[in-house]
């Protein structure tokens, strides 16, 4: 293993892609995030892409997707979220992701795009972002109208899908929370509500997550959660690609530090308030960033139905399904992501800033 570019991992099966620069920066409530950037590597230029990633990842997995946006004439700009990867931890045991609230991931990319991606590199800008990172996006839309020009999401967490406790913790949660809420939340729901959404594990886990948080244990893991940060690959929900799960498994074999296990209840607590936001009636209509957005047909970590909901709502939002795929699109087998990258090159960087860019040379 070596350092390349004073803090990024190189391993020779997930080389740093040349050209790196890296380094740090502080949010206005100080909070240090690891960031890295590259120029463009092929023609004609086509503007800057700022990468996001989702809960509990970190640069180096990006690095096969920054190549291929390099090599499509973008200018690639990615950071790890705070309580991630190389930044700054917000809790004392560090394998707990935690964050108390999403405007705070919302300062992260506020500063991100001022400090470095707008600073550095030139337009148009766009964003590509993931999971968490999509929720991130979608909840600031109107600030970022003023610093992106378009973004493509994918797999977007818009909502829990239905399985996701694990096994017994249903009733288990429900009585934590009837005894704490002293009867007043986690009663059985009835057959017919949990055929609706929300899903049954944001009926038990949204409002004891809140809770717990606003009697002061948002820090601890949610039910069933832990510090571990590798998982085999015959039980991963992310991808059904070993040879690309197995490269990210050496990286966090070779720098455990870069990992974190399951959030916090605090974490969750956070995401579901940015989830409800983004239900409300008005949410999809005031949308005004456009953007393409992907969902996976076999995911099971997020809920593509939520996020098909969401889409329909939404004037400014296009929608494709990849039938068969896992929720990690970027890091899935090439049949799928060969049908991401058909649909993000037809939306970036549109055809009116193609025209334009052509005219101005690339």
């Amino acid at each position: 293993m070596k350092r390349i570019a004073m803090n990024l991992i190189d391993l020779p099966d997930n080389p740093v892609p040349a050209g790196a620069r890296t380094g740090y920066v502080e949010t206005p409530d100080g909070v240090r995030l690891r960031y890295a950037h590259w120029p463009a590597a092929g023609g004609p230029r086509k503007g800057t892409v700022t990468l996001l990633q989702g809960r509990a990842e970190y640069i180096e997995k990006y690095f096969e997707v920054i190549s291929d946006l390099r090599g499509r004439g973008f200018a690639v700009v990615t950071f790890d979220w705070r309580g991630q990867g190389g930044s700054q931890r917000l809790t004392r045991n560090v394998r707990r992701g935690h964050v108390s609230s999403f405007g705070k991931f919302r300062l992260d990319l506020r500063t991100i795009l001022k400090e470095i991606s707008l600073a550095t590199y030139p337009g148009p800008h766009f964003a590509l972002a993931h999971s968490t990172g999509a929720l991130v996006v979608l909840s600031d839309t109107e600030r970022l109208r003023t610093m992106l020009d378009r973004a493509v999401l994918t797999a977007p967490l818009l909502g829990l899908p239905s399985g996701v406790l694990p096994p017994n913790l249903g009733g288990v949660a429900r009585s934590v929370l009837k005894i704490a809420s002293l009867g007043r939340l986690g009663g059985s729901p009835s057959r017919a509500k949990v055929q609706k959404k929300p899903a049954l594990s944001e009926r038990i886990g949204f409002p004891l997550a809140r809770l717990c948080s606003m009697i002061g244990l948002g820090r601890l893991f949610v039910p069933g959660g832990n510090g571990n940060i590798l998982v085999p690959f015959e039980t991963n929900r992310q991808t059904s690609d070993k040879t690309r799960f197995d490269r990210f498994n050496k990286v966090l074999e070779a720098a455990p530090e870069l990992g974190i296990g399951a959030p916090t209840l605090g974490w969750l607590n956070a995401a579901a308030g940015a989830m409800r936001a983004l239900r409300k009636r008005d949410a999809g209509p005031n949308m005004k960033l456009p953007c393409l957005v992907l969902a996976a047909g076999n995911d099971r970590i997020v809920s593509t139905p939520c996020t098909e909901d969401f889409v329909s709502r939404a004037k400014a939002a296009a929608y494709v399904e990849i039938p068969g795929a896992r929720h990690e699109l970027m890091m899935e087998r090439d049949e799928f992501r060969d049908q991401f990258w058909a649909a993000f090159d037809a939306f970036i960087p549109g055809l009116e800033m193609e025209q334009e860019l052509a005219r101005n040379g690339g």
